[in-house]
Formats: structure tokens, C-alpha cells, sequence
């Protein structure tokens, strides 16, 4: 019996040696697999870097990243043998610069696993058909900065592969810039080949209007979620144009010609950044103000040249604003102190977005109401300098609280914040200040009242008297005793008696 024990540990024993050796022999194996594949790698990256490709554009292997920006001399891209050197599963360039060249035309691309394609300022006034099919994996293309009209971009510019019964979509296309072209319009289809566009770049195109094709290829772009349509001249937004992408997260519309605020941006409800700079809208007040945008965190409104007032209301559908930029607004002289606050409940207590960051920078302010935020002391950035403030007790809770805030959360911005008003207190910069040497211009107003009454309580008794005593005589000027004053009657008389 013992020595049938003895033989199954011998056998247990062999066995577990041979495991053993096998599991030896295949990791000696794997690492000779992975050293001869990361060999050959090695080759494959030496052969591509002493291509004609890495010859005439940078070649970083390592960030995968192919810049060729300013490196073409000539109108093509790549000639044939080249772009098989690139098509090389082993390595792809996931991004691919082809900016600052002269392209003027693009045609269809071999098929390759980029990305990334950089095709800015160029001078691209053509794009063939499916020129972009056989890039599958690309993401991100930029064709900005070149000539292309309305007539050079067709749908089918953008359509994928074809399959048994149609093209398929380019899944993967998530950004497109086509910024700084010709464009004045878009073909009501531009998109269909690319339904998955997150992000949408027309900004510095002369459109002036948005007519009804445009509308119809921006509102079919259900997943957009970030839309520039700044600098293109316009004057209003159709009223129409975000009820298809519900998903419009971020809307840049600066330096456009809106005097009013566009009644479309109450349809983007899921708004969370704003930009609206250098418009000329006069106001926000009465009808001009926000509407309802829940998810809003972030608004700008800088360097508006027309705009002077905001009014009550103003901001008070924004109940979630975080970031409120107004700097460089030259002619805003008046914020309501009711701006931001709204009553919720129906009760006695208002309501106030959660701000955190407030720039009021190069203004034209002269007082800050403190009612205006119920929290100040939320806010991390307060941004008050290069304005004409009034430095007098109606302004004491900015100078006496807020500057203190301002000087022990961010330094840098407590200097440059000035007194305008008023004139023994001009260029002294508010942080100088303190109660004692503020001017008290209510007392000051109640003094110049008190003084007016006590003259006008003393001037009517005077002028009563000097009144009753003209009647009585005593101010004639040539009287100065009872004898003349008799012959002056007397003479009188006598005239009198000749002319008889």
C-alpha cells in the first residue's frame, strides 16, 4: 500500500514537470513572438521614416501624427507609392496635417485609418464626390480657411461606402469645420451622410441671412451639440432652426448684426454655454431679456458696442449660471439691481443663479447695487477695474465689503479698481478707501435740504415785514423830514392850481 502511494506522487510529480516545461517553452515561445513582432515593427517604422513621405514632412511615429503643414510645393498630396508606404497596417498616422499649401482641389483618398485630417488654408475651390469614403475611422476634418462656395460642397461629398443597396454613412465624422469660406449658403442635404456630426464650424462666411436650405441642413443635425455661426452677418436666427438638435449644448453667435435677442435660443433648452459678443443689442430689458434656458452655465456678452442698460429680469430665467462675462462694454452705464433675482416659490424670498464668476471689466459702472447677487460672498472671480466708479456712501458695500473679498481671493484684480467720483477722490484706487473717508452723500443731500428749509423759514417773516413796512412809508427814498415833505406837497398843490 505504501508503495502505491509512493508511485501516484511519482506520477503527481512528473506531471506537474511537465506542465511545468510546457508553460516554460510557451512563454519563451510568446516572447520570441512578440520580440520578432516588435522586430519587425521596428523595420516597418525604420522603412517609413526614410520614405519620401518623412523626407519632405515631419514623420512622429510615436504621437502618431503626420504634419505636413507648409511642406508641399506642389498641388497633390501623395503620389501612389507613397500613400501605399502609408497604408502599412503596422503603423498609422492618426492625424494628418495638410494645412498652409496650395491645394486647390481634393480628390478621393485611398482608404487609411487617420483620424484627424487637417485641410485648412489651402486653396481648395473643389471636392470630389465620396472623396472621403475610404477613411472609416475619420473623426475630425477641417477644411476652413479655403474658397469653397455652396456649389463646391454637395452631399455626396461626404458619403461613405457603398454598400449592397446604398452608401453608408460616414458613422465616425464627429467635427467639420468650414469656417472662413465662400459660403452663403448650404444645400438643404449637406449632412445626410454624416448623422452623427457633433460639432459644426460655418463661422466668418457671408450668409447675412439663414435661409430656408441652411435651416433645414443645420436642424437635421440631430446629435449636434456645439454650433459656431459667429461672424457671418446675420441678423436674427429662424425661429425654427434648434428644433432638431435638441442636443445643442454650446452656441457661439458673436460678432453678428442682432439688435434683439433671438427668439430661437428659447428652443435650445439644453443650452449650457452662450456666447453672444459683439452684437449690437442696445438693451436687456421689458421683452429683451433671456428666455428660459435651464442648463445655461456660461454667458458672454463682451464688447457690445450699443449696449447701455440691463434691466430687471434680465438673467432671471438663467437659474443655473455659473460664468457671466460683460467686460468691455463701453456703454453700460446701468445693471438693475432685480437683474438676476426671480421668485420661484410665490413666497417673500427671491431666487438667484449660483454665480461664481462675475467680469464687469472695462465698463462705463459707477455703482453695484448690493442686492444685485443675494451670495457674494460665492463668488471666486469678481472683475471690477477700469470703470468710473462713484466712491460716496451710496456705493459703500462694494467699496467697504467687496473689494476686500476681491483683494484676498484674487489680488490681481483689486488694483486698477478707481474712484471717478467724486472729484478730491479721483484716481485713488478703492481699495485705499474706508468708511472714514468715504463722503456721506446722503447726509450731504439732507444737509443742502435742512439749509434751503431754514432760509426759506427765514426769508418769509423778512419779506412780510419789509412788505408792511413799504405800505407804512419807510423806504421812500427822497423823503427825509416832515418840512419837506410838506413843501414838496405844497408844491404839488400849486402845480396843480396852474394847469386849473
Amino acid at each position: 500500500m505504501f508503495g502505491n502511494i509512493m508511485n501516484k506522487k511519482a506520477s503527481l510529480f512528473i506531471i506537474i514537470s511537465f506542465l511545468l516545461i510546457l508553460k516554460s517553452s510557451s512563454t519563451e515561445s510568446n516572447n520570441n513572438d512578440t520580440s520578432i513582432e516588435k522586430s519587425i515593427k521596428e523595420k516597418k517604422a525604420t522603412d517609413v521614416m526614410q520614405s519620401t513621405v518623412c523626407k519632405k514632412c515631419v514623420c512622429d511615429i510615436e504621437n502618431k501624427l503626420l504634419d505636413c503643414s507648409q511642406k508641399l510645393n506642389n498641388t497633390q498630396w501623395f503620389s501612389k507609392e507613397e500613400w501605399k508606404i502609408l497604408q502599412d497596417d503596422k503603423i498609422i498616422f492618426e492625424t494628418i496635417k495638410i494645412d498652409h499649401n496650395n491645394l486647390t482641389e481634393i480628390t478621393a483618398i485611398p482608404s487609411y485609418g487617420v483620424k484627424n485630417l487637417y485641410l485648412s488654408n489651402n486653396q481648395i475651390t473643389s471636392i470630389a464626390l465620396g472623396a472621403f469614403q475610404n477613411l472609416t475611422e475619420l473623426a475630425k476634418l477641417d477644411l476652413s480657411n479655403n474658397k469653397l462656395s455652396a456649389n463646391d460642397l454637395k452631399p455626396d461629398v461626404f458619403k461613405g461606402k457603398y454598400s449592397e443597396h446604398d452608401f453608408l454613412p460616414m458613422k465616425n465624422l464627429k467635427f467639420l469645420n468650414l469656417g472662413c469660406n465662400l459660403l452663403h449658403t448650404l444645400n438643404a442635404d449637406l449632412f445626410e451622410h454624416v448623422p452623427n456630426l457633433e460639432e459644426l464650424v460655418l463661422c466668418s462666411n457671408t450668409f447675412t441671412a439663414i435661409d430656408r436650405s441652411t435651416e433645414a441642413a443645420v436642424s437635421g443635425l440631430l446629435e449636434l451639440k456645439v454650433l459656431d455661426i459667429s461672424y457671418m452677418k446675420v441678423m436674427t436666427l429662424p425661429e425654427t432652426i434648434f428644433h432638431g438638435p435638441q442636443k445643442l449644448e454650446d452656441l457661439i453667435a458673436s460678432g453678428n448684426l442682432f439688435i434683439e435677442l433671438p427668439k430661437a435660443l428659447s428652443f435650445a433648452v439644453n443650452l449650457k454655454r452662450l456666447v453672444l459678443d459683439e452684437n449690437p443689442i442696445q438693451n436687456l430689458e421689458a421683452k429683451n431679456v433671456f428666455p428660459t434656458l435651464r442648463k445655461l452655465q456660461y454667458l458672454s456678452i463682451a464688447y457690445m458696442p450699443d449696449i447701455y442698460k440691463i434691466g430687471p429680469g434680465a438673467f432671471k430665467e438663467l437659474q443655473n449660471l455659473k460664468e457671466l462675462i460683460l467686460s468691455d462694454n463701453q456703454m453700460l452705464s446701468e445693471i438693475d439691481e432685480q437683474a438676476f433675482c426671480k421668485n420661484v416659490t410665490g413666497g417673500e424670498y427671491l431666487d438667484y443663479p449660483p454665480l461664481e464668476k462675475l467680469y464687469l471689466r472695462n465698463c462705463k459702472l459707477t455703482k453695484l447695487p448690493q442686492k444685485l447677487i443675494r451670495r457674494w460672498d460665492k463668488l471666486n472671480v469678481l472683475d471690477l477695474r477700469m470703470n468710473p466708479w462713484t466712491c460716496d456712501s451710496s456705493n459703500e458695500y462694494m467699496i467697504n465689503y467687496l473689494m476686500k473679498q476681491v483683494n484676498k481671493s484674487t489680488p490681481k484684480l483689486a488694483g486698477n479698481v478707481k474712484c471717478e467720483f467724486p472729484e478730491k477722490l479721483k484716481g485713488l484706487e478703492a481699495l485705499q478707501l474706508s468708511n472714514e473717508k468715504l463722503i456721506d452723500s446722503s447726509a450731504s443731500d439732507g444737509l443742502i435740504w435742512i439749509s434751503l428749509m431754514i432760509f426759506i423759514l427765514l426769508a418769509i417773516p423778512i419779506i412780510l415785514a419789509g412788505i408792511v413796512l413799504h405800505k407804512r412809508g419807510f423806504f421812500r427814498w427822497h423823503k427825509k423830514n416832515d418840512v419837506s415833505n410838506r413843501a414838496l406837497y405844497s408844491r404839488a398843490s400849486f402845480n396843480e392850481d396852474v394847469h386849473i
